[in-house]
């Protein structure tokens, strides 16, 4: 599939061959400026009946939880789901009065479209609603991670069901979660 330009400000990463490392994991392992979160969104569908749920959590850069949610999609494509993820982590984000992030994908063809200056024909509708909130007023990089740095917003997208519509906040990391499990990922 050929890609158009990519939009203006906004960057995307890929993994380096030599080092096994893509700049994002690099620059995530040097100090970062004070002021800048870290937000990142994972989503799943259920084989079962083809429902689909995501999640996030938005730290600060010192690495500590601000924010996290979890919320039930229902019936969509994974690439759908994945675009969902995205777009309800940076509005949390926003709402938060969060004007510094860097957001982090692990799926390469959302990181993809979001930096095309046009979506192709047969996009995810969800798109343009990603890349709306991706072009307001604000400091904003998004770049692609390896799916294994991404377990916290995988788990969290586990955790939504279909008694809600709304999505589901957590202040807190949930209770049944072990934060040093995820200590050596990036979210």
């Amino acid at each position: 599939m050929a890609f158009g330009t990519a939009a203006p400000g906004l960057v995307v990463q890929m993994r380096n061959g030599a080092t096994g490392c893509t700049a994002t994991e690099l620059k995530l392992q040097q100090c970062i400026a004070e002021g800048w979160f870290f937000a990142n969104s994972d989503a799943g569908c259920r084989i079962e009946d083809g429902s689909a749920t995501c999640g996030g959590v938005i730290r600060n850069h010192e690495g500590r939880w601000v924010r996290g949610i979890t919320k039930f999609i229902g019936v969509c494509s994974a690439l759908e789901a994945e675009a969902w993820g995205a777009y309800m982590i940076l509005l949390v984000a926003r709402n938060l009065g969060i004007n510094r992030i860097v957001l982090l994908l692990d799926c390469l063809e959302v990181v993809r479209l979001a930096h095309l200056e046009y979506l192709p024909p047969g996009a995810p509708t969800i798109m343009m609603y990603l890349r709306e909130i991706l072009s307001y007023d604000w400091c904003i990089e998004v770049h692609h991670i390896d799916r294994k740095r991404n377990r916290l917003a995988h788990d969290l997208a586990k955790l939504a069901d279909g008694s809600s519509l709304y999505p589901i906040h957590f202040p807190q990391p949930p209770d049944s979660f072990v934060m040093s499990d995820y200590a050596n990922g990036i979210g």
